[in-house]
C-alpha cells in the first residue's frame, strides 16, 4: 500500500527523517500552509501530516477535509491551533513532541525572573545613558534607578502548571534557595511534594508568590486565566512571567497593572500578537522584557535530528496500524486501532 504524507513546514535544509518512512511505503511531499485554504488544498488526500500546532491554523474546517488522514504530527510541544474535536470525530490521532527544549524554556524562564528581580536591564539603560553608578554613597542612584531588589532566598516562585517544564522550573528555582509553590490541577499532591513543591490552589498561588511562571498549556480553561481578576489577586510588586502561551494572559489587564505600578513587571516570552505589530501596546508597557518566542532555542535544540525524527516516527507508527507514542487525544485509541490497524 503506498502512503502518501505532506510536510506542511518544509524547511530547506532540515532533515526531518523522511528515511523513516521508506519501511512503510510513504512518500513524503513538502507543501508549505500557512492558511487554511492552503491547508485543504495541499492535504486533502494526505494520509498523514506533520505540522506545525502552534503557527498553522488547523481548524474544524481544515480537518474535515481530510480524505484519508490518520494522524497529524505536530512538531513541538504546543498543539493549542489544533481542532482536537475535530480530529476526534475523523479518528485522527494527533501527536506532539512533549520532551523538546525543557531545559531551554525552563532556564529561559529563570533568566526572565534574574532579569526582572535583579533589575538587570534597567540599570544597564542607566549605566549606558549617565554613566550611573552603584557605589555607596551615591543613594540617589540606589532610590531612583535600583529600588526595590529582594533577596532571591527570601523570595516565592509560584508555578502556574507543573508539568515537564513547570517542574524542571521548579527544579532550578529551589537551587537558587527559594521556596515553590504550584497550582495544577492535573498533577497529584505527592507529585509535586516529591519535587519540593507544596501545592496549592490558584488564589493562594496569587496572594502569596513574589514571582509567577507560567507553564500551562492554552485550553480554553487557562484561556485569559490571568484576566483583571486574577492579577488584582497578585502580590504588590510581584512579577509575571510567560513562556507558555500569550493568550493565557489578558493583556489588556496586564498593560493596566504595569503601568499602574500595581505588579512589579512582565518577562514575556510568548504574547497574544506572535510576533508582535509595532503598534503593540505591550512595547510601551512599563518594566517589560519582551524576548519574541526565542525561550525554545539553543544551538543544540535548533539542530536537533532527534526532535523532527520523533514526529516523523509518530506518523511511521501510524501508518503500520500502530498507536503513536505521543498522543494528545488518547481517549480515541479503541476506535483508531478497530479502523486502521484493519487496513494496514
Amino acid at each position: 500500500m503506498g502512503f502518501t504524507v505532506v510536510n506542511t513546514i518544509h524547511l530547506p535544509g532540515i532533515d526531518f527523517g523522511d528515511h523513516l518512512l521508506e519501511p512503510v511505503g510513504a512518500q513524503v511531499v513538502s507543501a508549505m500552509g500557512r492558511s487554511e485554504e492552503e491547508l485543504i488544498q495541499c492535504t486533502g488526500q494526505a494520509d498523514g501530516v506533520i505540522c506545525s500546532g502552534p503557527v498553522q491554523p488547523w481548524t474544524g474546517r481544515v480537518i474535515r477535509a481530510l480524505g484519508n488522514c490518520r494522524i497529524i504530527a505536530s512538531l513541538g510541544i504546543g498543539f493549542d491551533r489544533i481542532d482536537l474535536e475535530a480530529a476526534t470525530e475523523k479518528c485522527i490521532v494527533v501527536t506532539n513532541v512533549p520532551d523538546y527544549c525543557i531545559d531551554e524554556v525552563s532556564t529561559h524562564a529563570i533568566s526572565l525572573m534574574l532579569a526582572l528581580n535583579r533589575r538587570l536591564f534597567v540599570m544597564d539603560q542607566a549605566v549606558r545613558r549617565s554613566a550611573t553608578h552603584f557605589v555607596p554613597p551615591d543613594r540617589k542612584s540606589i532610590e531612583r534607578v535600583i529600588r526595590p531588589v529582594f533577596r532571591l532566598q527570601d523570595q516565592v516562585m509560584g508555578i502556574v502548571g507543573l508539568g515537564r517544564i513547570g517542574t524542571a522550573t521548579a527544579i532550578k528555582a529551589r537551587g537558587l534557595g527559594m521556596k515553590v509553590i504550584a497550582c495544577d490541577p492535573y498533577v497529584w499532591d505527592a507529585v509535586m511534594r516529591s519535587h519540593g513543591v507544596e501545592p496549592v490552589d490558584l488564589d493562594t498561588l496569587l496572594r502569596t508568590a513574589d514571582m509567577i511562571s507560567i507553564h500551562c498549556s492554552l485550553t480554553e480553561e487557562t484561556r485569559t486565566l490571568f484576566d483583571d481578576r486574577a492579577i488584582a489577586k497578585m502580590k504588590p510588586g510581584a512579577y509575571l512571567i510567560n513562556t507558555a502561551r500569550g493568550e493565557v494572559i489578558d493583556e489588556a489587564a496586564l498593560i493596566r497593572a504595569l503601568n499602574s505600578g500595581r505588579i512589579g513587571g512582565a518577562g514575556l516570552d510568548v504574547t497574544c500578537n506572535d510576533p508582535m505589530p509595532d503598534n503593540d501596546p505591550l512595547r510601551d508597557a512599563a518594566n517589560t522584557i519582551l524576548t519574541g518566542h526565542a525561550a525554545w532555542y539553543s544551538t543544540q535544540a535548533d539542530s536537533a535530528v532527534e526532535f523532527w525524527h520523533k514526529a516523523m516516527a509518530q506518523v511511521a507508527l501510524a501508518l503500520q496500524g500502530r498507536w503513536p507514542v505521543y498522543p494528545v487525544n488518547p481517549q480515541i485509541k479503541p476506535q483508531w486501532q478497530k479502523k486502521w490497524a484493519r487496513q494496514v
